[in-house]
């Protein structure tokens, strides 16, 4: 009996769990996917219902536009025919020809994707009961069927594109030889494949679409390439001087024609505009090319996707990749997972301009992911790191932040701080080995001179000595000081004008630095030479800054092993007299002692405290107020490096009087909207 009930539960939680991963999209996901994001719908409706969302201020400008754009009744966004509660996925493909930017939905409802697209005026093929839609050039396709949705945008890399082979294999013009002149004539087999490129679908078996509009050709008459110049183009030019007719077929109450009519929209007369009797023909012609490769390079892609080719549980899906299944929070709302950051930087940097300079060399995978918790909005990221790019990583983030800085830090005074915690010595000792990894393999010579020149020149210690590495910035607010400017008096009377002194108020910034030193010898000479030369100015516990043409005074001092920077000079007085009174709470003394960066800032103490001057309109100024009264507090915060991996995190405090922090996105995106 015990057997029997075991087993039934464990069927039970196994036919569950394939009903949760029916539409776990991710295993359609190629394994060579440079970039991929997710969208937890689940976690959303949870914070939000639909109908919430509906009848929030957001939902209704989205449908609104929606519904005027298309034309049609939307009562809500589950109307769309999505599953608003499964996972929604945008993903990057990339080769060194072409990168594929694919957007991957949940289908909930097939047919009520077939309605926004018909009320749109739409077309779209139907065959084994996937939907295919191509816009007017073929460079965007839409798919779906009853579980999911592709829609799939390609973009040329010109760096392959402009290789002599290649634009010789596809018919392209010469990059030397474009000119004003007409289409030069190519290889009639290669136009024919890239004219015909999208018709790869020709075999679909019908089309929902409305009756053709015929559309006016604005080539002009001498500028419309010739048959006899054409030579293999005149497949082309017969498309373009006669277009097929559309036939009407009967199948599911629909209008259908056959579907290279419907795609061979990239005609000659679709490369060319009003204003081409002027222009390059050859380099339209070329972007008509390029279109249709791409066209029919996307098109074979997404059926290779919706045949399962090239994906699945095996080694063609994401989740063989063990640092994507390890990124995967089902916690967060958002998540953002790149393959590799060196990866992705040499798909996507112009390589010819850069050869063999690797600015990346060394960064690995990189995450981050979005968090709306009941208290706080929060996203974190992390990135691993190559074993000696980690190993430099460690050394120069081995200092904490000096202790002594809390004792002049008040929470009541300051409105946001920022620190960093560095070791300058190794910084200064590893800093040559980062440029030989990005130069070195382009310029060795040159690079293990410069670094060789750079170790001798610097005393790495001596410098640490002087500046240890770490140091903290107090922002406490804004001021607004008088000062006096010349001006100059225009008399119309006499054309002369007169010199005059007038005054305006400047806002000023209100802040206390604290930077650590060891070595105080070569500081003390500089104040010397400051005070002889009349630059700076000595009140006896402390200095004055004399800035020329500045209405900021900065006073600074040296004290236990900290320099003190300053624009408050009744501060300055209380750090030396040892009256400064310091209030700092446990959260804040985890985040700055913890941590090698960490960073604090109140939207709340800042506001009203802008000058209106610097707002200008009453309605401006209150608008800048409510929004910042509305914000919580802000934190960031890297943490400790573990093993070859760094991450940080940024989060805002939710204010009182909200549900979550959804629900106060929407508020604030409302009310910048009013």
């Amino acid at each position: 009996m015990n057997y029997y009930f075991k087993s039934a539960i464990a069927g039970s939680f196994l036919l569950s769990t394939l009903a949760v991963n029916a539409q776990n999209l991710s295993r359609k996901i190629p394994a060579d996917a440079l970039a991929v994001a997710t969208i937890k719908g689940s976690n959303l409706t949870q914070l939000m219902s639909v109908t919430e969302f509906n009848q929030s201020f957001f939902g209704k400008k989205l449908l609104g536009e929606l519904i005027k754009e298309q034309q049609a009744d939307f009562q809500g966004i589950e109307d769309f025919g999505f599953n608003l509660s499964s996972d929604f996925y945008y993903y990057n493909q990339s080769n060194d020809s072409v990168s594929y930017n694919c957007f991957l939905f949940p289908v909930k409802d097939a047919s009520k994707i077939d309605l926004f697209f018909s009320k749109r005026g739409k077309k779209f093929t139907l065959k084994d009961q996937v939907r295919s839609y191509f816009n007017i050039d073929s460079t965007e396709m839409v798919h779906w069927n009853g579980e999911m949705l592709l829609s799939v945008i390609p973009t040329e890399k010109t760096a392959y594109f402009n290789r002599p082979e290649v634009r010789e294999r596809f018919g392209l013009s010469k990059i030397d030889q474009i000119s004003l002149s007409p289409v030069a004539a190519t290889d009639s087999t290669v136009v024919m494949e890239a004219a015909s490129a999208t018709e790869v679908v020709a075999e679909q078996e019908e089309i929902v679409i409305p009756e053709p509009v015929k559309k006016k050709h604005l080539i002009p008459t001498k500028n419309r390439p010739k048959k006899s110049k054409l030579k293999g183009k005149k497949a082309v030019a017969k498309k373009y001087k006669k277009k097929p007719a559309a036939k009407k077929v009967i199948a599911a109450q629909e209008e259908t024609v056959e579907m290279d009519t419907a795609i061979d929209m990239i005609a000659i007369d679709s490369a060319y505009t009003e204003n081409d009797e002027l222009g390059d023909n050859s380099f339209f012609y070329d972007i008509k090319l390029k279109k249709g490769v791409l066209a029919k390079w996307t098109a074979k892609m997404s059926d290779d996707f919706f045949a399962g080719q090239g994906q699945g549980q095996g080694q063609g899906s994401i989740l063989s990749n063990a640092d994507f299944t390890k990124s995967v929070d089902h916690n967060a709302e958002a998540t953002i997972w790149i393959s590799g950051v060196e990866k992705l930087s040499n798909a996507y940097l112009p390589l010819d301009y850069f050869k063999g300079v690797n600015f990346m060399g060394g960064y690995g995978t990189a995450n981050a992911k979005l968090f709306l918790e009941d208290q706080s909005i929060k996203m974190s990221s992390a990135m691993t790191f190559s074993d000696d790019m980690g190993s430099v990583l460690r050394k120069v983030h081995q200092r904490k932040l000096n202790k002594k800085f809390l004792k002049y830090v008040n929470e009541d005074q300051m409105i946001g701080y920022m620190a960093y915690a560095m070791d300058t010595k190794a910084y200064l000792q590893e800093y040559p080995k980062l440029i030989s990894k990005i130069y070195g393999s382009v310029y060795a010579d040159e690079i293990g001179m410069a670094t060789d020149l750079f170790s001798l020149l610097l005393d790495e210690e001596a410098i640490a000595k002087v500046i240890k590495g770490d140091g903290i910035f107090i922002f406490n607010g804004l001021s607004q000081k008088e000062v006096s400017y010349k001006s100059y008096d225009y008399n119309e009377d006499n054309f002369e004008t007169t010199e005059v002194m007038k005054t305006k108020k400047e806002t000023l910034p209100d802040f206390l630095m604290m930077i650590s030193t060891e070595d105080t010898r070569l500081i003390d000479k500089l104040i010397a030479y400051g005070v002889k030369k009349e630059v700076v100015k000595n009140n006896n516990s402390y200095y004055e800054i004399s800035i020329p043409k500045s209405p900021m005074a900065l006073y600074f001092t040296i004290k236990d092993g900290v320099i003190f920077l300053s624009t408050n000079g009744k501060e300055m007085q209380q750090i030396v007299n040892n009256t400064f009174q310091a209030k700092l709470n446990a959260k804040h003394k985890k985040a700055l002692m913890g941590n090698n960066y960490a960073a604090y800032f109140s939207p709340k103490k800042l506001a009203g405290k802008i000058p209106a001057e610097e707002l200008g309109k009453l309605a401006k100024v209150e608008k800048t107020n409510k929004t910042l009264n509305a914000m919580g507090d802000i934190y960031i915060r890297s943490f400790p490096m573990k093993a070859n991996t760094f991450s940080a995190e940024i989060s805002m405090d939710l204010p009182t009087g909200h549900k979550n922090a959804l629900e106060y996105l929407l508020s604030i995106t409302e009310d910048l909207q009013k």
